[in-house]
């Protein structure tokens, strides 16, 4: 399946090309990363491909973005921000209300937040390029891929958190 992005969990690494623009760039997901709150980041959490089922509650951060694919639209009453449509096959295990967005003082519960706001507004307007264009909405693959080196980096971090 093709899709015009791709996201790693593992690389915190966003991916491709929409409309021969490539985009590479560093980004976020779950446990409050992103967030401007010092100490607020939740670091079991935030980036860990093992904890996308972890929904958000009053107590407790959304794990990252659930794996699978997604169709980008402009949210409809909030400036610079991307809703993630989910295809039909994922499973998204009760998660739901996925978007692109900047930092901000409560980061990401599951959504994506790349470090340069810059990243955010470029993939803003080519999504809205595609909407005015009535073509197909660009669509994103979420994927936990690392090698060995990089796990054990996040299994380190993780352990001197716990």
């Amino acid at each position: 399946m093709d899709t015009d992005l791709t996201y790693n969990i593992v690389e915190e690494l966003l991916t491709g090309k929409i409309d021969g623009v490539w985009i590479s760039a560093h980004v976020v997901s779950g446990g409050r990363a992103g967030t401007k709150t010092r100490g607020a980041v939740n670091p079991f959490l935030a980036n860990n491909p093992f904890a996308t089922g972890v929904k958000l509650t009053k107590k407790r951060p959304g794990g990252p973005l659930v794996l699978g694919r997604y169709r980008l639209r402009t949210h409809e009453s909030r400036a610079s921000w991307i809703r993630l449509l989910p295809f039909a096959e994922n499973h998204m295990r009760g998660r739901d209300g996925f978007a692109i967005h900047g930092r901000g003082p409560r980061g990401s519960d599951g959504c994506l937040v790349p470090t340069d706001f810059t990243v955010v507004q470029l993939l803003y307007l080519l999504v809205k390029e595609r909407e005015a264009a009535g073509a197909p909405a660009p669509t994103l693959a979420v994927v936990a891929i690392g090698d060995l080196d990089t796990i054990e980096r996040r299994l380190d971090q993780l352990s001197r958190t716990v």
